[in-house]
């Protein structure tokens, strides 16, 4: 980092707001209520009215050329006028211009793509940028590093040649501080800053004492996708139950997993005891939180999960599996329980337990909720990014 006093940043998203990237919402709004002049640039624009932030639209990176042939030549030229001339000599095609030029054009301290992802896509206007004396951030989350090399190895030398246009790299988790410095990241780039959760939200949360009797309520957050885990969630609360267990299971979330879950659910016997609730906005996910007694994430692969940061703010025992980073925010036996990826028979032993242990329970509630207010505030979150980005 160099001493230069930053004022503006610019977040480039795929789109805002998203209903499950509240992470990167939180973010944005820490930093602007801290003075930065932060502004959002997305493909696919929402309402974002209640976040007072700045969101302009970018032309979806997925388009096709064809597509875009038949505008060009009306177009390019107010593209051309609209933009510095260097931008336009730098990209080198209208196709091309047309997509990169309105992030290479942006007039900020800081461009920051908050998935290395689209940081790869926008490469051309990254080198524009960066020319312009624009420095540039990118986050790593998880997937696009830890799953996207292997489908696609091109996305191995595409992390490489990213992580060298990098002024910073932020990961979420020292195992992804790993990853990208297995991918030649320069180690004095990374910042490993965590995820955060405006914790005081989710206080107010903490623990009612459960009626005598009811079941053990247990609730998973996250998109349907195959690696959340969710049919070792389903295989999990069917265990417990063959344990004796009277238990309910409710599933926030939507994607492409759904008619599996659905299959499963009838499969092993769950009608009426698993629920998947489709997507949910903030509000309901909260009222989810507030019903339930376990938080189960038996992902496959993850950076660190918003989910499980808050029900620890809110006081609930959190059963997840040892993927990613998240054994850097849950300490077994301690303030949660972690399993290896794929038991669901280790899963459902801990449902069993803690059904059958209030007290644990309890323990495991308070330990969650201390550890949270130590560690998990976004108030510590924002403060490492302005010293990173140079605003403090």
């Amino acid at each position: 980092m160099d001493d230069r006093h930053v004022t503006s940043l610019t977040a480039v998203v795929s789109r805002f707001p998203a209903p499950s990237q509240t992470f990167i919402r939180r973010k944005l709004m820490g930093l602007r209520d801290a003075g930065i002049d932060v502004r959002v640039a997305a493909t696919v624009v929402g309402d974002a009215s209640s976040t007072g932030l700045e969101v302009s639209g970018l032309l979806p990176w997925g388009t096709p050329t064809r597509t875009l042939e038949p505008s060009i030549r009306r177009a390019w030229g107010g593209v051309a006028r609209g933009i510095r001339s260097t931008v336009a000599g730098s990209l080198r095609s209208p196709i091309a211009a047309l997509v990169q030029a309105p992030v290479a054009s942006m007039d900020t301290d800081w461009v920051h793509f908050e998935f290395s992802g689209i940081a790869i896509t926008y490469a051309p206007a990254v080198d524009v940028l960066r020319r312009g004396g624009t420095r540039i951030g990118l986050s790593c989350r998880g997937a696009a590093e830890q799953i996207e090399p292997l489908v696609d190895p091109r996305r191995a030398t595409q992390l490489c040649e990213a992580f060298e246009r990098a002024d910073l790299i932020h990961c979420v988790s020292d195992d992804m501080r790993r990853t990208v410095e297995g991918f030649g990241a320069p180690p004095e780039r990374i910042l490993v800053n965590r995820p955060a959760v405006p914790v005081a939200d989710f206080a107010p949360l903490r623990r009612r004492e459960p009626s005598e009797g009811d079941p053990l309520r247990v609730l998973s957050v996250g998109r349907l996708h195959w690696k959340k885990g969710l049919d070792d969630g389903l295989r999990t609360v069917a265990g417990a139950r063959d344990r004796g267990i009277d238990i309910e299971y409710r599933i926030v979330g939507e994607g492409s997993e759904r008619d599996k879950l659905t299959f499963l659910i009838a499969e092993l016997g769950l009608e009426g005891r698993a629920t998947l609730l489709g997507a949910r906005d903030q509000e309901a996910v909260r009222a989810e939180l507030d019903a339930a007694d376990v938080l189960l994430l038996p992902s496959l692969s993850e950076g660190i999960s918003n989910a499980v940061l808050e029900a620890m703010a809110a006081g609930r025992p959190v059963i997840t599996t040892r993927c990613g980073g998240m054994d850097e925010v849950v300490d077994d036996g301690v303030d949660g329980l972690l399993v290896d990826v794929g038991d669901h028979e280790a899963m459902a032993e801990h449902l069993a337990g803690l059904a059958e242990d209030p007290e644990r329970r309890h323990r495991l509630e308070i330990a969650a909720a201390d550890r949270a207010d130590r560690e998990f505030d976004l108030s510590r979150q924002i403060s490492l990014f302005l010293g990173a980005y140079g605003a403090s």
